[in-house]
């Protein structure tokens, strides 16, 4: 199942070795800066082109990490003894250990108000943890992976990924997680490839990766109801969609033919 579902992580994501590999990119809260992580290294990118790249702790292995703020980012990295969750800083001090655990820890991503972290533990359990008081609970278990958590901007619910079975196919769907009540709501169900959603601003809109249009596009639906509609359709492999401070755009990643690049998209 692991294998199964590594297979899918890297859809439409691997980079030929002509430029790179990129397993995770982002838009900084502001709109100025690329941090994106090509070879399991850590880049901020100078343009858009993703082809002027400043490595940031050159000797440390990860394959995700988000910003929390315009000036901090999170990432996993393995440890001697298991895993550690870090924050890391653009202004070049040294990491800062913020949890530590024997399983693997996936996909951290910050809340609005920077206060907490969401990530995927051992595959299966959605985890947060509560920078101030330094505890880290499981919010959702159960034995179906979980990915590429997203908190709504009021920190009061969870969008994730999951490979979840539906008519005993499973496909990867996205959901929606109440953190108050723990209710879990089913927010795509089809056959197709659905991945990584992103909040707007609003709170109102998701952003998502989809090969429902037969390619991987950037698609956004409704937070609750209505039909999803593309925002890219070309031939490329669209991926990592971030919205603009203001909601108007979009930015992803295409693999084009000279590699991958940062695009940017109307969303009205």
């Amino acid at each position: 199942m692991r294998a199964f579902c590594c297979a899918i992580l890297i859809f439409g994501l691997a980079a030929s070795a002509q430029v790179f590999h990129l397993s995770a990119l982002d838009w900084s809260p502001d709109g100025t800066r690329l941090l994106l992580v090509t070879n399991f290294q850590l880049f901020l990118a100078e343009d858009e082109s993703l082809r002027k790249l400043t490595p940031i702790y050159a000797e440390t292995w990860t394959d995700w990490a988000r910003f929390g703020s315009d000036e901090w980012f999170v990432f996993p990295s393995p440890l001697a003894d298991g895993f550690g969750l870090w924050r890391g800083f653009l202004d070049g001090r040294e990491p800062e250990l913020l949890h530590r655990s024997e399983k693997p820890i996936l996909w951290p991503t910050v809340s609005a108000d920077g206060t907490k972290i969401a990530f995927v533990e051992d595959w299966n359990d959605l985890v947060i943890l509560d920078l101030s008081r330094g505890e880290a609970r499981t919010v959702l278990g159960g034995d179906w992976p979980k990915a590429t958590p997203e908190f709504l901007p009021t920190g009061q619910a969870l969008l994730f990924a999951g490979f979840w079975a539906r008519d005993h196919e499973p496909n990867w769907e996205i959901f929606y997680l109440d953190l108050a009540t723990l209710n879990l709501i089913q927010l795509t169900a089809d056959l197709f490839f659905d991945w990584c959603p992103r909040i707007s601003p609003d709170g109102l809109w998701i952003a998502f990766v989809s090969n429902r249009g037969g390619t991987g596009d950037i698609w956004i639906m409704p937070l609750f109801g209505d039909t999803p509609f593309p925002v890219t359709e070309d031939p490329w492999d669209d991926a990592f969609p971030a919205w603009s401070p203001d909601g108007s755009t979009l930015g992803y990643a295409s693999f084009r033919l000279e590699g991958w690049e940062f695009r940017r998209t109307g969303t009205h």
